[in-house]
């Protein structure tokens, strides 16, 4: 397997297409963007320091987190805000398009909520800048965060219906899983109801993929006798049912 010292610096840049909904006097449309995200990572075990074999696995396996996360959750996916989300969930429902909830249509949002999300899904490393790269105009987006603290981000609060009850106690960029939107009750019989029925599968669902990657990967570079070769993982990539579900 490759070897990776502390303070490898890896750039990972994916092109993928957001579907954002846009709101104008309560008509919605739809606005199709080709963008390039780039992301930097560097290595930083942590101490006691791991032997070189777990260095090696953990930036591997944090390199196909972030291309995972990219190129099957965040690709073809529906952007849309706390205004236009709950007028549209039935609508979603009926496609396997994954839906990210920003608090707006912006640009530099979605940087830092790429920025906070890869660096919550990944371990022993830091995480640089974040560039989303509008490809229709070639305009770059830039977002670093030295001390992670994401003061520009909203809460969950924020995010979620007016006096709704919201189903975790942290917004999607900062839960270990796939999930990209933040659902919420409008009273107490429907939170229990959720709870009762449906909380642990959901949870279950959004973080078996990350395990199951974890799983595989080290399977695979565990039993790799091949220093070069690199770990295919397209055919985990291409299963549908690492589309997160809208419950």
């Amino acid at each position: 397997m490759f070897t990776t010292i502390k303070n490898s610096h890896t750039r990972i840049s994916r092109e993928v297409i957001i579907n954002k909904i846009h709101n104008f006097d309560n008509l919605y449309s739809m606005e199709n963007i080709p963008y390039t995200i780039n992301v930097e990572i560097t290595a930083e075990p942590g101490e006691p320091k791991p032997d070189q074999k777990e260095i090696n696995i953990s930036h591997s396996l944090n390199y196909h987190k972030i291309n995972f996360l990219l190129e099957t959750i965040i690709n073809e996916s529906f952007l849309v805000t706390p205004g236009t989300a709950e007028h549209l969930l039935n609508l979603f429902s009926e496609f396997d398009n994954n839906v990210i909830l920003s608090p707006d249509n912006g640009e530099a949002s979605l940087g830092v909520m790429l920025h906070a999300k890869i660096n919550t899904i990944t371990t022993d490393n830091f995480v640089g800048g974040i560039e989303v790269i509008d490809n229709r105009t070639n305009t770059c987006y830039t977002y670093y965060d030295d001390e992670n603290e994401y003061v520009f981000l909203p809460s969950i609060q924020e995010m979620i219906l007016e006096n709704g009850i919201a189903f975790h106690e942290q917004p999607w960029w900062f839960r270990n899983d796939i999930s990209t939107y933040d659902g919420c009750a409008k009273d107490e019989n429907e939170y229990n109801h959720y709870l009762e029925n449906h909380f642990e599968k959901v949870q279950e669902a959004v973080k078996q993929p990350l395990l199951e990657l974890d799983e595989k990967l080290r399977e695979a570079m565990l039993d790799n006798k091949d220093p070069g070769e690199v770990i295919d993982l397209e055919e985990f990539k291409k299963k549908k049912s690492w589309k997160p579900k809208l419950i």
